[in-house]
This record gives C-alpha cells, structure tokens and sequence, in this order.
C-alpha cells in the first residue's frame, strides 16, 4: 500500500483550486491532475504493507494529539523542477508552521520502522505535471485568497482504480483537537 498524511480540501476550496487548473490548463501545456485528487500533502509514507496500516494510522493519531487546526492560506503559484518538465503547484501558507509536525512524523514513522520522506518539506496543491511554463504564463496565473481550517489530517491511500487512474483515498481521518 503506497500512503501519504496529508489534508483533503474543503469543497469551497477544491472548487477554487480546480478552476484555477482549467485557467492555466488554457495556457500551460502539461499533465493535470483530477481536482478530486487535490490534497495538501503532510508527509509522504511510501510503501507499506497492510498489516502495518494501523502503526501508520497511529502514527498520525499520536502527531495530532492536542494539536488544533492550522490556518492554511493558499499562496502563489509556482513550480518545483525545470521550466520545461516542471510541476506546477500552488504555494500554501501556514500557522502555525507545518514543518515540525512534518518532522515529527517522519522521525515516528522511522522509529517504528516505516518509510518516509525526510527531504525538504514544502506544503502545496499540486496542478499538473510535466508542465511547460514560461515566466509570462506563470505570472498570469491568480490563485484566489482563501483561507481555512481542516477539520482533520487523513492518512491516504495512492493507489490505481479499475480504470489505471490514479487515486488519493483518505481511508483514516484524524480530528484536531476542539479550541
């Protein structure tokens, strides 16, 4: 099972983020991704397998304890990657900072013997892959100010349906503490 933590977008929100994808769509050719599939992601656990499901629901569980919601504000967009093959993402602001928790995850999943990806965390909405961007086209994209507060963080599952299309399925949501 490949799995991630991450937030699901508020409707609102995803409503936004996929209307942003058809605007720069017109403009930017690449590989976008289904707006169902829009997430933020928390931390990235890799492959795991299904007995181990409920260490990684844990995980997360233990790394929310207490904790209330961040404030998430949708940024800029921009790009990880080259201009030409690039990843086109929408920059996500957050308070408090999510770079601790991201940390603190990584380091429970590991002391538990699970995988995670430790490199540079930079929360995002991607858009689209292997895009070919421009500095005119990217400058001409306005992400709309939204800000919000996700009532949980879900551990998702990744994985292909019945039609090769790849999913992003919360199977796990973990509530933030009330206050």
């Amino acid at each position: 099972m490949r799995l991630f933590f991450g937030f699901d977008l508020p409707e609102a929100v995803r409503r936004e983020t996929a209307s942003l994808a058809l605007t720069a769509a017109a403009h930017i050719p690449g590989r976008y991704a289904d707006p169902e599939n829009h997430h933020i992601t928390l931390a990235f656990v890799g492959e795991v397998p299904p007995e181990r499901l409920p260490d990684a629901q844990a995980v997360l569980c233990q790394g929310l304890r207490g904790m209330a919601a961040p404030r998430l504000t949708l940024g800029s967009c921009g790009y990880f990657g080259h201009e030409q093959r690039a990843i086109l993402i929408i920059r996500v602001d957050s308070d408090p900072d999510l770079s601790g928790l991201h940390d603190s995850l990584c380091e429970a999943l590991l002391k538990r013997a699970l995988p995670c990806d430790p490199g540079p965390f930079s929360p995002h909405i991607t858009l689209a892959r292997r895009a070919t961007l421009t500095p005119d086209t990217l400058s001409a994209l306005r992400v709309p100010a939204l800000s919000f507060r996700p009532a949980d963080a879900c551990l998702f599952l990744s994985a292909r349906d019945a039609h090769n299309v790849l999913r992003y399925t919360p199977i796990a949501r973990i509530p933030f503490a009330k206050g």
